[in-house]
């Protein structure tokens, strides 16, 4: 006496396709989607049993197709079928399970998403449950049986057309490539962490065009040309509480660690965290913004002496130029030779909106953290690869073809999931 199969078993399209084949009676097909080949058994199994034999239930969404569970060309190809033998494909919007009824047998499985894993042979590797009979429970429900009651596949088919349009207009990523990125991106993620407006000794007063030429000397110009810096040389240091002293060099040396420990530059592609790391990163910067907003805070003060020195220091080196050539629009009212207190007045204001104030510079000191996951133009990049390998040379994965459930062999001793290159 022969063993039954297994009840827990694996189902690929192989053995969908030898059911579909051997099936002498009647055919019940359920899925999200199906392949062509798929699609050319249940078209032989319609000329085969006739057209009332077979029912066919899919979801007819580009979705489906996009995440890996059937192709367009399988939805043609049944569709050419179904109208040659004038039968129709019905509709359930959603489902997401197999089930095969073939004859006495049953087969309900979980249809794999080749965008997310590529499918298994493997007996120990199930997917699906077979039986000898139909469930009568189940055989209500599809339409089978006495008792039938159908409560799946009772919507007309959609135009496949539009799910055509759909996939051309927003076309699926090859599968193969798409787990490679859900790979690369559950190590790692690419980031930028940016410091800004924290550099004011590097901050640069727009003195106005019309201003700059009317020093009259080059002393004068040189006096003028050093205070184009909104604070000079002068770095602010402070002190918060006993222990920690903040200045602009500490900040940028507390970035400077950051990304150094954090994270790996890939050159010409941006920075790279390893996932594993990305929480002390978070915190470490996190660190980073608190004490930039220690030092906004302690800062406003000293900064406002700094500009008020600068800003007087080019106001006199400006005012005698200013008071020697007025500005058309001052003689115009006033004459040749305009009062030198309203000259002076003017030239204050004009110098004091380009300086600003303290409350306006520090408004703008900030650091942003931003996580990116890898592109598929990246990964489809020979360069981005090699330079990756480079850069993390102990990195297992980067110098495999790792394709994170590629379909499985029956090989024993060996990952059928990694190919060494």
């Amino acid at each position: 006496m022969s063993a039954s199969p297994p009840a827990v078993t694996n189902v690929d399209d192989a053995k969908l396709i030898s059911l579909i084949s051997r099936a002498s009676q009647r055919l019940l097909f359920l899925a999200p989607g199906l392949t062509e080949p798929v699609a050319a058994a249940i078209e032989n199994a319609w000329r085969r049993l006739g057209a009332t034999a077979v029912t066919v239930i899919l979801d007819v969404d580009a979705e489906v197709c996009r995440l890996g569970y059937g192709t367009i060309d399988g939805l043609n190809r049944l569709q050419a079928a179904a109208r040659q033998i004038q039968t129709l494909i019905c509709h359930q919007k959603g489902v997401r399970i197999g089930l095969l009824i073939a004859d006495g047998t049953t087969l309900i499985y979980s249809p794999t998403p080749l965008l997310v894993e590529a499918g298994s042979r493997r007996t120990d590797q199930p997917n699906a449950i077979q039986l000898g009979s139909l469930p009568p429970e189940l055989a209500r429900d599809v339409g089978l049986g006495p008792e039938a009651e159908r409560r799946v596949g009772l919507d007309p088919l959609p135009a496949i057309g539009a799910v055509a349009a759909d996939l051309q207009a927003n076309p699926p990523v090859k599968f193969d490539l798409a787990r490679k990125i859900r790979v690369f991106n559950s190590r790692f993620q690419f980031v930028e962490l940016e410091m800004s407006g924290c550099y004011l000794s590097q901050k640069k007063v727009p003195i106005p065009s019309d201003l700059m030429g009317l020093a009259p000397d080059e002393k004068a110009r040189e006096r003028l040309h050093a205070s184009f810096e909104l604070i000079g040389k002068s770095d602010l240091v402070v002190k918060i509480g006993d222990k920690k002293t903040l200045s602009e060099e500490s900040l940028r040396k507390k970035k400077a660690a950051i990304l150094k420990r954090f994270l790996t530059n890939l050159t010409g592609f941006g920075a790279v965290v390893l996932r594993a790391n990305k929480e002390k990163l978070q915190a470490a910067f996190k660190e980073l913004q608190e004490d930039i907003g220690a030092f906004q805070a302690a800062i406003q003060t000293q900064l406002q002496q700094h500009i008020d020195v600068n800003r007087d220091a080019v106001v006199a080196a400006l005012l005698p130029g200013v008071l020697k050539n007025p500005p058309d629009h001052f003689t115009k009212i006033y004459g040749p030779t305009p009062p030198e207190a309203v000259l002076k007045n003017w030239l204050v204001d004009e110098i004091a909106a380009a300086f600003g104030a303290a409350n306006d510079v520090i408004k703008e000191m900030k650091a942003t953290l931003v996580f990116k996951d890898v592109s598929y133009e990246s990964l489809v990049d020979p360069a981005f690869l090699e330079i990756a390998r480079k850069a993390m040379p102990g990195l297992d994965f980067l110098h495999q073809e790792y394709d994170a459930a590629q379909q499985s062999e029956d090989n024993e001793g060996i990952d059928p999931r990694v190919h060494q290159k």
